[in-house]
């Protein structure tokens, strides 16, 4: 896979991937939802350093205190085809990722999700999930697929709400995996 430069990405992100939408949430706060860009990555980066250790976990799976340079710089620098990242953003900046990898085949999108602690539960991650899946609809695909950790009942449940069959991963008792068919 060749390297596009900043200008390129940001082109094709605003070409390709959905436009900015506002959404006003359960509460009243509005946030805006967009393509991630190669200039959020000081953004993401203060994103994840601001989640709770409990949040970060459940989205990465492990203890990180917040994103190595290289990860900052591949969830920023993203073609909006093979891998498609939306942010919500509000006035004090992004309070949401959301984004699928295509794996080889082309058939399936590996989903990963995080919501700002002050954030969960009015209704931004089954937003950002729904924006996923009707942008993985338009590129074909047949499924998204993420691994939920066992204890992640809000994630779940949500997974539940949307159809998604929950299976437990026979390769870690901890983890569940969630597919959503398209």
């Amino acid at each position: 896979m060749f390297m596009q430069d900043d200008t390129a990405l940001e082109r094709a992100q605003t070409e390709r991937g959905p436009g900015h939408e506002r959404v006003t949430l359960r509460d009243g706060r509005a946030v805006c939802v967009r393509p991630v860009r190669p200039r959020d990555a000081v953004a993401e980066q203060a994103f994840v350093a601001a989640l709770s250790p409990q949040a970060r976990y459940r989205r990465f799976h492990m203890g990180l205190s917040e994103l190595p340079a290289p990860l900052a710089h591949s969830f920023t620098h993203v073609d909006q085809c093979a891998h498609v990242a939306l942010v919500a953003e509000a006035g004090d900046g992004i309070v949401a990722d959301a984004r699928y990898v295509c794996d080889s085949t082309g058939r399936t999108g590996e989903f990963a999700i995080a919501v700002a602690d002050a954030w969960q539960g009015l209704g931004l991650g089954r937003l950002l999930i729904q924006r996923l899946a009707a942008s993985a609809r338009r590129a074909r695909l047949r499924w998204l697929r993420g691994s939920v950790l066992s204890d992640n009942e809000p994630m779940l449940a949500l997974m539940r709400y949307l159809g998604a069959r929950l299976s437990a991963d026979p390769e870690d008792p901890a983890l569940y995996r969630a597919c959503l068919a398209l």
